[in-house]
């Protein structure tokens, strides 16, 4: 989130939700992590495999704004990679998130 979004938002959580609704957010899927050390790293090249250690099929975590916001299963869509959502905060929550960045 920007500057001015960030200032916009201060400003709009004071005077209600409904103003809320058209700022952007910063939506990511964290497909999942993994610890290399440097000698590793160094190694990789173009069709390196690295074992993320979830089985395939797990749920992934969705972020809003860098918290968690949500869990989502990996698909594909019209062609593209894309994310369905099977469990998701409640709004309450998600707005009381926005709260505390301030």
């Amino acid at each position: 989130m920007n500057k001015k979004d960030k200032k916009y938002l201060e400003e709009k959580l004071l005077s209600g939700y409904e103003n809320l609704l058209d700022i952007n957010v910063d939506f990511i899927s964290e497909l999942g992590t993994t610890v290399l050390n440097i000698r590793e790293l160094l190694k990789l090249k173009d069709g390196s495999i690295i074992d993320l250690k979830k089985p395939a099929g797990e749920s992934v975590e969705l972020f809003v704004n860098s918290k968690i916001f949500g869990k989502g299963e990996v698909m594909v869509y019209e062609k593209n990679l894309a994310i369905r959502i099977n469990e998701i905060l409640d709004s309450k929550t998600v707005i009381q998130y926005f709260k505390k960045e301030l």
